[in-house]
């Protein structure tokens, strides 16, 4: 039998039954719609929460000074533990003793007691990024560029207007080149910068009453600074949480110093640095970007040894850590793509239910065309074109449901997507899946087939004689 005869009887015996056929397709339309809805959201708020990550540098490996874990004296602490116990009685004492020598005009003598039992304990000094890991750095074939950052607090003054910011300062030369911003407005800071600023789209539209434009003066903690760039802001649903984290404002870093007066440093770096030295050789992080053909892994460990070798530290008492968000990007990735295939696994079951609609719709067409089947075969009707029509019948309510339920997963995913943009205030995107859709649609024409497979089994190999007798 010819394969487009094979077809028009398949197509006529959907058409014979047409509610017994639209109630087996409805059943398809809700288990593809909702494998469709759940993919195609799954692979999007992928691609968001990956492209926003990824913006915050996800390619970049980030150096920060950290203070180890140490106890230097352990003696001390065993022998204050011991002594914890009488140390109520020791202060009840002490507070007679001084009342006795207010008393008595003994002030001096009560001095040099109380002095007797002071107890010093040793300042540990804060570690910090300097010159000497930049040029560590740049000793290792792996990495291709090397930013540094000066992060600072200040206040930001437009008119009477007034406002706290955080800024970054930056290198140059290299932020632009690593950098996953991009500027709606002017340009990136350039090599030889100085006193110029670049602004987050946030804080330039939406912090003061107006807009702040470029070329135009700001001033920060008193000193004025040029904008010369307005970044624009991430695309897509997410895109919008960028400029909710990181810093407000970017600037070359030799001017990120002078936004620190003399009281903001601490103690312990006035002591072993000086106001020159600090605005030239200390960095709050360092940013590396790798070369494209670098070993990831092998890179990391290459930085922590020939910093611990620089820093004279070793692995237990590192004063550094180094972190990186590819580690971040790849978890988030595999976690989403788990919660995609377990919440698509429990919408498949509305699948299996549609394909035990199919096969009972089969079953029922193969009882009642038993007479047509032992006349097709009486006149020369081989077995394999009485399975290939019941085939073609369960495949095509299983295509029609198919096809249906593709198109309605699509409008309920941008229905979704459209109220969270509203509520998120984001551009709308229209998102479709292609795997999705290609997978549905072959799990829609397999389900038909496996589903039809039994009762066209049956009906093949019905005899004609039997056939022809069934009432």
């Amino acid at each position: 039998m010819k394969p487009g005869k094979i077809l028009k009887i398949a197509f006529s015996m959907v058409k014979a039954n047409k509610l017994r056929s639209w109630l087996t397709i409805i059943g398809i339309i809700i288990g593809i719609a909702s494998v469709m809805a759940i993919v195609t959201t799954g692979e999007y708020f992928e691609k968001e929460v990956t492209e926003t990550l990824e913006g915050f540098g996800g390619d970049i490996i980030t150096i920060v000074a950290s203070t180890p874990f140490q106890v230097n004296d352990e003696e001390s602490v065993v022998v204050d533990s011991e002594n914890t116990e009488g140390s109520s009685e020791v202060s009840e004492d002490s507070l007679e003793t001084t009342v006795e020598t207010e008393e008595n005009g003994e002030s001096e003598e009560e001095t040099q007691i109380n002095t007797s039992d002071t107890v010093d304990f040793e300042q540990m000094t804060e570690p910090q990024l300097t010159n000497m890991d930049i040029l560590t750095l740049r000793r290792i074939p792996a990495i291709e560029y090397i930013n540094v950052n000066v992060e600072k607090s200040a206040e930001m003054k437009i008119g009477a207007e007034s406002t706290d910011v955080w800024v970054t300062g930056v290198d140059p030369a290299v932020w632009p080149k690593i950098s996953k911003k991009d500027v709606e407005k002017g340009r990136m800071l350039e090599t030889g910068d100085r006193n110029v600023v670049v602004l987050s789209n946030e804080l330039a539209k939406k912090t003061f009453e107006r807009e702040i434009r470029i070329n135009e003066i700001v001033l920060l903690n008193g000193k004025s600074y040029r904008v010369v760039g307005i970044l624009a802001t991430g695309s897509g649903i997410l895109g919008g949480l960028s400029g909710l984290f990181g810093s407000s404002i970017y600037m070359p870093y030799q001017d990120a110093y002078s936004l620190s007066s003399n009281e903001d440093l601490s103690e312990t770096e006035t002591d072993d640095y000086s106001t020159d030295d600090y605005s030239t050789d200390v960095y709050s992080t360092i940013e590396v970007k790798l070369k494209k053909d670098a070993d990831y892994e092998v890179a990391i460990k290459d930085i922590e040894r020939s910093l611990r070798l620089s820093r004279r530290v070793t692995e237990d008492t590192q004063d550094f850590y180094v972190n990186s968000q590819k580690e971040a990007i790849d978890s988030t990735r595999k976690m989403i793509n788990g919660l995609t295939a377990f919440l698509a696994f429990i919408a498949g079951i509305s699948l299996l239910v549609g394909s035990t609609g199919i096969a009972n719709t089969m079953f029922t067409s193969v009882l009642e065309k038993t007479k047509e089947i032992g006349i097709m075969k009486a006149i020369g009707a081989k077995n394999q074109d009485i399975m290939l029509i019941f085939l073609c019948n369960s495949a095509m309510i299983s295509l029609v449901g198919g096809i249906i339920g593709i198109l309605l997963g699509t409008v309920a995913v941008q229905a979704v997507l459209f109220f969270i943009s509203i509520k998120m205030n984001a551009p709308f995107e229209f998102a479709l899946s292609f795997k999705a859709t290609f997978i549905s649609t072959l799990v829609s024409i397999v389900v038909g087939l496996i589903a039809g497979l039994v009762p066209a089994k049956n009906a093949s190999e019905l005899k004609p004689v039997d056939a022809l007798r069934y009432e």
